[in-house]
């Protein structure tokens, strides 16, 4: 499951200024140039600039300000939210027709959605569960990653996979998977 073609336009056009106003404020990398409207970027030099933007959320409160007469209400509250962003190494655990299941090493499950390609597209030839370092935000009422995501070359036995699946239908029947930061 994915965001609908709409939203997926939306989040990167929301998202790719937000970066350009990061880099440009904390002078991450100033080979990069500008990352909106750019026809390609390299994503390791994008991840770390998203990474100084999770370590400093603050700077989305400044943006909003900078921007302040340039962005709808609703756009302010979609790039407001990403303040909850939750960065981390999480066990991608199964698919569903709603999205993703990840599981974080508290043994919280979240259920995620890809921006423009599904999780199950993205990794339809690797063996779950895969290990996935990245960022969960909220966009309106579902979760997404930031779109920056690194696998850990790792492949889980039977017993460890076992786990999860359990964490998961735990989850399940308690009603605890996340759906919404």
């Amino acid at each position: 499951m994915t965001l609908s073609e709409s939203d997926a336009k939306l989040f990167y056009e929301l998202w790719f200024p937000l970066l350009d106003y990061v880099n440009d404020k904390r002078h991450v990398n100033k080979k990069i140039g500008k990352i909106h409207g750019a026809k390609h970027s390299d994503p390791g030099q994008v991840k770390e600039i998203a990474n100084v933007l999770w370590n400093n959320t603050s700077d989305i409160d400044e943006y909003l300000r900078f921007r302040n007469g340039d962005l709808s209400d609703d756009h302010k509250s979609i790039i407001a939210a990403w303040k909850k962003a939750i960065t981390d190494k999480f066990f991608l655990e199964r698919h569903l027709k709603k999205g993703s299941i990840f599981i974080d090493h508290n043994d919280t499950v979240y259920q995620v959605k890809g921006i423009i390609t599904s999780w199950e597209e993205m990794f339809c030839f690797r063996p779950l569960p895969v290990l996935l370092s990245t960022t969960l935000i909220p966009f309106r009422d579902v979760i997404i990653s930031d779109g920056l995501v690194i696998e850990t070359p790792v492949v889980f036995g039977k017993n460890y996979a076992s786990e999860l699946k359990d964490v998961y239908m735990s989850a399940k029947k308690n009603g605890a998977i996340i759906r919404s930061l």
